[in-house]
């Protein structure tokens, strides 16, 4: 995993970062074992949930912060970028059948037309690593390879999440600029296809937009199965 790491930080750019933090993550799971007084190494751990709660813990509220924060916040950069790279599915994994077996329509809705298809991809990639911080006691529904743009209907939810307790669903809509009335359509419908399959889940969504349209707020104020939230991106910088 370390390599694959590695090779990942090569691929979007960051040569001195693919130096330096796959190093890093050593760091982080001597410290981590020390402090929990349980073993741990990071490059071994599979599940995508458990990297992005430590990556959590090294955050700037984390209860690790302090040392997230030594060497100018490499290890907490480190943490970061590894929790993206984990949210994404790693091309030698193998993807369960989804229970929806149609034919998924590739090609966007209106809705989403006038949106930055790259950018959209890097906010998903975002919030999945961060999860744990985002949404507390949830986690991706299946992990990344089922949870991650889970197909229904013919189309697919950009992130599906599942309560740790109580096993409720949550649909979390991703719009990389505005979002109108159309995506509270969009979120209704991919609520109501899930409840017909798990009949027996509490089922919400969520839409998490750069700005909110006043159509949006007038739909949602009709249901309080969907809310509205507005998306903040930091700037961090890499060493190069």
């Amino acid at each position: 995993m370390e390599q694959k790491f590695r090779d990942w930080l090569i691929k979007r750019g960051n040569a001195g970062a693919a130096t330096n933090y796959p190093k890093a993550i050593h760091n982080i799971s001597k410290h981590y074992s020390a402090e929990t007084g349980v073993p741990t190494d990071i490059y071994s751990i599979t599940d995508h949930h458990r990297i992005s709660e430590i990556a959590h813990d090294y955050s700037q509220s984390g209860k690790f912060s302090k040392f997230g924060y030594e060497q100018h916040g490499r290890f907490r950069a480190a943490i970061g970028r590894y929790a993206e790279f984990f949210s994404e599915p790693h091309q030698d994994a193998v993807t369960p059948s989804g229970p929806d077996t149609s034919p998924v329509d590739k090609t966007p809705p209106e809705a989403l037309e006038p949106t930055n298809f790259a950018y959209e991809r890097d906010l998903q990639r975002t919030l999945c690593a961060q999860v744990a911080e985002l949404f507390p006691e949830h986690r991706i529904f299946g992990g990344t390879s089922v949870g991650v743009e889970y197909p229904i209907g013919g189309r697919r939810i950009d992130v599906l999440l599942e309560h740790e307790i109580t096993s409720a669903l949550l649909v979390v809509e991703l719009k990389s600029g505005t979002a109108d009335f159309r995506t509270f359509g969009q979120v209704s419908m991919y609520i109501g296809l899930l409840q017909a399959q798990f009949p027996d889940r509490a089922i919400s969504g969520i839409i998490v937009a750069g700005s909110i349209d006043d159509s949006l707020q007038q739909a949602a104020s009709t249901s309080n199965r969907v809310s509205l939230k507005v998306y903040r991106m930091s700037l961090e910088l890499d060493d190069a």
